[in-house]
Formats: structure tokens, C-alpha cells, sequence
């Protein structure tokens, strides 16, 4: 999976989820007074791997919805890809024990 960076952190993303961060981030543009990558500022919080671990509440900056809930999801199905990539390879370890055991059984 791909890095991005937002607010100087590397996040992990797919390319849909890096779509519509842009897509945010242009709809809140208003030259020359605000970006909208400004509104991603000091909200969150990332483990080595790129992953999403701790949402800050805003602070001192303005802050939409819209923003709060695309990182809520972005962490979510971050989370939700890190557990599916370690059952994935849990079942592929069961597999290979049955296939090892079946292979015992049948040379009795």
C-alpha cells in the first residue's frame, strides 16, 4: 500500500482514499488566505507504519465535519486492513498445519 504525506506524516492510503482527501482538501481552497491540506493540521497522530493510532480534537484551528469523519473512516479501514492482513495469514498457517497433518495421516 502506498504512503502519502498529510501534515508532514506519512499515512498509509489507496489511492481512493488519497482521491478523496484531495478532493476535500480542494473544495476548502480559497487562495491566498487557506488551503484545505490546512485544515488536516495537528488532528491525528501515526504509528512507524503509517497508521492512523490517535485522533486529536481540534483545538485552535477551524475544522469541518467533512474532515473529522474522512479521518475517522481513513483509521478505520486502516485498522480493518491491518486485522484482515494478519487473520489472512493465520488461515494460511491453519492450512499449511492441516495439509502437514493430512500428509501424516495418509502415509499410515
Amino acid at each position: 500500500m502506498p504512503f502519502r504525506i498529510i501534515d508532514n506524516k506519512k499515512v498509509e492510503m489507496t489511492e481512493d482514499e488519497w482521491r478523496l482527501y484531495e478532493e476535500i482538501c480542494h473544495s476548502y481552497d480559497n487562495p491566498p488566505t487557506q488551503r484545505g491540506k490546512d485544515l488536516f493540521i495537528d488532528l491525528f497522530e501515526v504509528d512507524n507504519d503509517g497508521i492512523i493510532i490517535y485522533l486529536k480534537p481540534p483545538n485552535f484551528r477551524p475544522c469541518s465535519f467533512e474532515v473529522m469523519f474522512f479521518l475517522m473512516g481513513l483509521m478505520s479501514h486502516q485498522h480493518l486492513r491491518v486485522m484482515y492482513k494478519k487473520v489472512d495469514e493465520k488461515l494460511k498457517e491453519i492450512d499449511e498445519l492441516k495439509e502437514k497433518i493430512n500428509k501424516g495421516l495418509s502415509n499410515d
